[in-house]
């Protein structure tokens, strides 16, 4: 089976031009009143489908190639085949989403994995199975979702590749001793770059040009000194207190910390 088929990729999507005729409908006709408009005919999924509801209660229709590495989905992935013959796993309304179809003969399932984490864990298996066209790279700050997430699923290559990234985490970080501020200021010195924030030494050395404001903002205003106030103040989503864990390597010495200037006095 080619990607573009196991994955359902959007057969309309492409480049849009002048000629290019849209058809929308409102998700609400109560307070939208579309002129004109006009509707695709619907559409059928294939009939090896499992219609998976997420945590947050958004629907996936996945087809069953893609699923079937998850090892805790496989009476879904074999519904109605073998051992499963005379078992189509369905689901109560309250579980199900609403966008769900009902009617089409196929396995439902819920996963306690919300909608983002699964469309990630989802990239993940269309990269094991079609390695030549599709490629996954494991953000630092999704370590923890979707290794919660591989265990839920039975995805054991998937908790592996999130378990090397703990390790390498695990061995970079000093735990049997406090960080000199000496020692921070002599690599900063020679090429590194580490910060301090709340008490913790974090190394962004790799890191650091790929910040979205920029590689010179840090290096001129927060060496050397404790960088919580310009943080807070820059980074108010909770995607940027994720990413601390990555960059973690140990905590300034409580002697040195005392009279480290901060970042709120100027």
């Amino acid at each position: 089976m080619a990607s573009a088929e196991a994955t359902m990729d959007d057969p309309y999507r492409g480049r849009v031009d002048l000629g290019t005729e849209l058809n929308i409908y409102p998700s609400d006709p109560k307070s939208v009143t579309v002129l004109g408009g006009r509707c695709l005919p619907k559409g059928k999924l294939p009939e090896d489908v499992v219609h998976v509801t997420t945590s947050d209660m958004e629907w996936f229709p996945v087809r069953r190639l893609l699923l079937a590495p998850c090892i805790k989905l496989t009476k879904y992935v074999q519904a109605g085949r073998g051992k499963y013959k005379n078992e189509i796993p369905t689901l109560s309304d309250e579980e199900r989403s609403e966008d769900a179809p009902t009617d089409d003969g196929c396995p439902h399932c819920k996963v306690p994995i919300d909608c983002c984490t699964f469309d990630r864990v989802l990239l993940f298996i269309t990269s094991l199975l079609y390695p030549d066209e599709h490629s996954f790279a494991l953000d630092l700050s999704e370590v923890n979702a979707l290794s919660s997430a591989a265990d839920a699923l039975g995805l054991q290559v998937l908790d592996d590749l999130c378990q090397s990234q703990s390790s390498t985490f695990g061995s970079r970080v000093i735990k049997d001793r406090y960080i000199r501020l000496a020692e921070v200021k002599t690599r900063n010195d020679h090429g590194e770059l580490l910060i301090l924030l709340n008490g913790m030494v974090l190394d962004i050395s790799r890191w650091i040009d790929e910040h979205p404001g920029g590689p010179s903002i840090i290096p001129t205003q927060a060496l050397n000194i404790d960088c919580t106030v310009f943080f807070e103040m820059y980074h108010v989503s909770r995607q940027a207190f994720l990413y601390l864990k990555s960059f973690y390597i140990g905590e300034l010495s409580p002697e040195d910390a005392v009279n480290l200037r901060s970042s709120a006095e100027g």
